[in-house]
């Protein structure tokens, strides 16, 4: 089953007090996890993820995730960008639905009707994942953004109220999306850099994203040595490994990979 409409553009029949409760955090780095505590009351789901599908690969610009594997959303995105965007029917259709007079449009599908299944496999069933609902709007530059919401298999599928509910949700929900990223763009600082880190290589290990972080901060190998309490020697084995699953040899790379991935 995959449907795309667009919402009624009615009042929405809830209250919206938990949404005017958030704007407090927007730009903070609570707010991920918070939109899911607050859309909790009203859509079950585990993850989230915020995409700007452009032509050659889509850009993450926020995720969010309460999953017992923390990673599991980095797995997702890094898969979909690299390998299976072009497969995605949902998006697919939405774009092609797109309405003068509608500013979203609403998909939802479901993991078992999507076709390629090297796609389903990978990204749905490999990670317990039974479906998605998603909104599609587009930015002041014309650009599509796509919010994914996941729902997973110990979860059971979304309810007829649940699907209405982020029907009625979808138009604040795309604005406080809009104000904490544009908060976010305004005072990107050192937090932001693991997520950066993680959406380009998801495998690297905490030791790993440890060692980046402080060369990002502008420490030395000794510095990192006695703050991890590890030998420079273990320090370098680290950033060697982070490094090359980060495909770079050099530090300069990674400031340089941070700043361009973090662009919005």
């Amino acid at each position: 089953m995959i449907n795309v409409w667009s919402p009624t553009g009615a009042a929405p029949r809830l209250d919206l007090q938990r949404f005017v409760d958030l704007t407090c955090i927007m730009g903070s780095d609570r707010f991920a996890s918070s939109l899911l505590d607050c859309l909790d009351h009203w859509v079950r789901s585990q993850h989230f993820c915020v995409l700007r599908m452009d032509p050659q690969q889509p850009s993450m610009l926020l995720a969010g995730t309460r999953h017992q594997d923390p990673r599991l959303v980095w797995r997702c995105w890094h898969a979909y960008a690299c390998q299976f965007h072009n497969h995605d029917q949902l998006f697919s259709r939405m774009r092609h639905a797109r309405h003068a007079d509608s500013p979203a449009l609403i998909g939802h599908i479901l993991a078992e009707d999507i076709e390629f299944a090297p796609y389903r496999q990978n990204v749905y069933q490999r990670n317990g994942m039974s479906e998605r609902l998603s909104s599609l709007s587009w930015d002041e530059d014309g650009n599509p953004v796509l919010f994914n919401l996941y729902r997973h298999e110990e979860a059971g599928y979304f309810s007829n109220q649940e699907i209405e509910a982020f029907e009625q949700l979808t138009p604040a929900l795309l604005q406080l999306l809009r104000g904490h990223m544009a908060l976010r763009r305004g005072g990107r600082h050192a937090d932001d850099w693991r997520p950066l880190l993680l959406r380009r290589a998801p495998q690297l290990t905490e030791q790993e994203l440890g060692v980046c972080e402080r060369l990002l901060q502008g420490m030395t190998h000794a510095g990192i040595a006695a703050e991890m309490g590890i030998k420079e020697t273990t320090v370098k084995t680290y950033r060697n490994r982070a490094f090359d699953r980060l495909g770079i040899n050099f530090r300069s790379q990674l400031f340089a990979l941070v700043q361009a991935q973090g662009q919005p």
